[in-house]
C-alpha cells in the first residue's frame, strides 16, 4: 500500500524550494501560500493565525517570516495533518496499492483539487469519472500496469494545464512549472 509520508516528501519538493520561500504571493493570486496551502482556498486552516502574526513580527517581510516559521514544529504538524485530511484521505491512498500512483493522484490533487485528480485517474483507467473515490476506482486503480499509468497520468495533466491556460492567458507564467510538476511525479 502507498505510504503518505513518501507522497508528503515529494510534494514539498515539488512546493518549494528552501525555506525562505514557504511563504509567498504568487502574483496571479490573492492571498499568501504557505507550504502550498493557498489561503484564498483553505481560509480556515488553523495555521493562518501564526503566519499572519509572524508576517507583522517581521514587517511583512515574507521570506524572515518563511524562515521562523519553517523552524515552528506545532505549524509543521499542522501542515501535515492539512494534506492528510484534505488531500490524502479523500484520495484513499492508503488503499492503492502503488505508490507511484497514490503520488500522482495526490501531487495532482493538491494543484488544481480532488476531484479533478481523481476523474483524471478515473479516465486513465476507464472507470465512471465522477470525482468520487469509490471502491471500484480503487480497484480499476490497483489492477491498471503502474507504468502505463504513470505516462497517462502525466500526459492527462499536461493537456489539463494546457486547457487552462486557453481559457486563461494570465496562467501561461505558470506552464513551465506546471509542466515539470507534472513529469516529476
Amino acid at each position: 500500500m502507498a505510504n503518505f509520508k513518501q507522497s508528503y516528501e515529494i510534494l514539498l519538493d515539488l512546493e518549494f524550494n528552501n525555506p525562505s520561500n514557504a511563504l509567498h504571493q504568487n502574483p496571479t493570486e490573492k492571498g499568501l501560500t504557505f507550504m502550498g496551502i493557498y489561503e484564498k482556498a483553505h481560509p480556515n486552516w488553523a495555521g493562518w493565525g501564526m503566519v499572519h502574526t509572524m508576517i507583522d513580527v517581521k514587517k511583512g517581510d515574507l521570506k524572515s517570516a518563511s524562515k521562523v516559521l519553517m523552524q515552528n514544529d506545532f505549524l509543521q504538524d499542522l501542515v501535515v495533518k492539512f494534506y492528510r485530511v484534505n488531500f490524502w484521505d479523500k484520495i484513499k491512498g492508503d488503499d492503492i496499492n502503488s505508490q507511484k500512483k497514490a503520488d500522482e493522484i495526490f501531487a495532482f490533487g493538491v494543484n488544481v483539487g480532488i476531484r479533478t485528480a481523481i476523474k483524471t485517474a478515473q479516465r486513465v483507467v476507464g472507470v465512471v469519472d465522477d470525482g468520487n473515490m469509490s471502491e471500484a476506482s480503487i480497484s480499476a486503480i490497483n489492477r491498471y500496469d503502474e507504468v502505463k499509468f504513470d505516462k497517462e497520468y502525466d500526459k492527462s495533466e499536461i493537456t489539463y494545464y494546457n486547457r487552462l491556460i486557453e481559457k486563461k492567458q494570465n496562467l501561461k507564467i505558470y506552464a513551465n512549472g506546471w509542466r515539470t510538476r507534472a513529469e516529476a511525479v
